[in-house]
């Protein structure tokens, strides 16, 4: 079903007929599809193309969709039906990293590099869909402003980065301090952060007195929604997914099965885009976290409990902390050397001082922003809270970050050492199973 699913992306890549026209001359009259990503000196757009023509004016069967790479100013916004005159070229190699496989994880066959750009209006019905999503992005950029207004710069792009899903925002200076420290996820929409808010709106609907079977249905519209807000990242499908089948099996008042719930989300997912397991590390990251959480957590936890803290007195919650962070560290060594040629080991340490604080920022976070629209001075005073344990992380961060040995660079791993490696740990497991019976 893989390799039939493959096939069908390939043959649906080659009837566009991109390739044929790079590197010439063309007008293209299409609409944004996404959320542009706007930058200090740039801007990004997903660009579906309706209809393209040659300079003689021509009409060319081509269809998909291009990247269009444009100055920031003038912002362009979901659903801008646009015309773009100049020329789109073949995504290539950037040192060894192959850009074209990356872009093509979104559909993207072409990139448009600063050609001349008319928005146009049109009388086409853009449908109850497309509509919702225009009403969202509109709302997010809402929630931007308040972010913005509320806090400084680096604990605005922080925030926008955890609640909003946009990365965009962050300095690559940030990006990379908090890689080192092994705080990456916090400021990526993860498992975590999804768990969080619908728990958040779980217990704001039981609160309201809305039975459990109601909740369950607003529930689930609120997923969807927050996954249209956020542009539905594949980490953050596989775990609104899981949360969804979560919430299913307690409606259903049947026992959950996590592992069986992971490869199915896994096989949706897949399906819709198989180019994820290639092209997408956050995709290959988040499963592989859930795997270590699963199958080497318990593992890790007990040895942790028997071995090391046998003497001492320590919360259970501090040992899950770290033994998540380990397991979630051995199981994605390889992938983060192979793609990013380092990795963090004093991640455990970073984990067990920031990890509490991601709950009271999400919440505070929440309820500032439904006060802003009510008292705009009171939500000041909560920003100011979240303002705070956002520095307390930068603080934290930096600090570790200090410490000799807080990341190793190594060279780029084969193919071969990783398969080596995940042969080794799977092993390990199954020896770890096998004596525990």
């Amino acid at each position: 079903m893989g390799v039939w699913r493959y096939q069908v992306l390939l043959i649906s890549s080659f009837s566009n007929k991109i390739k044929d026209y790079y590197n010439q001359n063309l007008v293209l009259l299409g609409k944004v599809v996404s959320d542009p990503e706007i930058k200090k000196n740039s801007q990004k757009i997903k660009f579906k193309i309706y209809q393209a023509k040659d300079d003689q004016g021509n009409i060319l069967e081509i269809k998909g969709k291009i990247l269009v790479i444009t100055s920031p100013y003038p912002i362009y916004s979901f659903s801008d039906f646009l015309e773009i005159k100049g020329k789109y070229m073949e995504p290539g190699l950037i040192d060894d990293f192959d850009y074209g496989l990356y872009l093509k994880r979104f559909g993207l066959e072409a990139v448009s590099y600063y050609s001349e750009i008319k928005k146009i209006d049109t009388l086409e019905n853009r449908g109850a869909l497309v509509l919702l999503r225009s009403k969202i992005y509109i709302l997010k950029n809402k929630f931007r402003e308040v972010f913005d207004i509320n806090l400084d710069f680096v604990s605005s792009s922080i925030l926008k980065a955890m609640i909003l899903g946009d990365k965009f925002f962050l300095t690559p200076e940030i990006r990379e301090s908090f890689s080192h420290s092994g705080l990456s996820h916090i400021i990526a929409i993860s498992g975590l952060h999804i768990t969080l808010l619908a728990s958040l709106f779980l217990s704001f609907l039981l609160f309201l007195g809305i039975s459990r079977r109601q909740a369950f249905y607003f529930n689930i519209l609120f997923l969807f929604f927050y996954l249209m807000l956020i542009g539905a990242p594949a980490s953050a499908c596989r775990a609104s997914i899981m949360g969804f089948l979560s919430f299913l099996s307690i409606y259903l008042g049947r026992l959950g099965n996590i592992s069986n719930a992971l490869f199915l989300v896994g096989l949706i997912l897949l399906l819709i885009n198989p180019l994820l397991i290639f092209a997408d590390v956050g995709f290959q990251l988040s499963f592989l976290a859930v795997l270590g959480i699963i199958y080497i957590h318990p593992i890790i936890k007990e040895f942790l409990i028997n071995k090391i803290f046998r003497k001492f007195s320590i919360g259970d919650n501090i040992v899950d902390i770290i033994s998540i962070t380990i397991s979630v560290q051995l199981i994605s060594a390889p992938l983060l050397i192979f793609n990013f040629n380092q990795v963090s080991l004093i991640a455990p340490l970073s984990n067990l001082l920031v990890l509490w604080t991601i709950p009271i920022i999400i919440s505070f976070s929440i309820v500032a922003i439904i006060i802003f629209f009510i008292s705009p001075f009171l939500s000041q005073i909560i920003f100011f809270l979240v303002d705070i344990i956002l520095k307390y992380i930068i603080l934290i961060n930096d600090m570790v970050n200090k410490i000799p040995g807080a990341f190793i660079s190594v060279g780029r791993l084969t193919i071969f050492w990783i398969i080596i490696y995940y042969s080794f740990l799977f092993y390990f497991f199954i020896l770890k199973k096998q004596r525990s019976v």
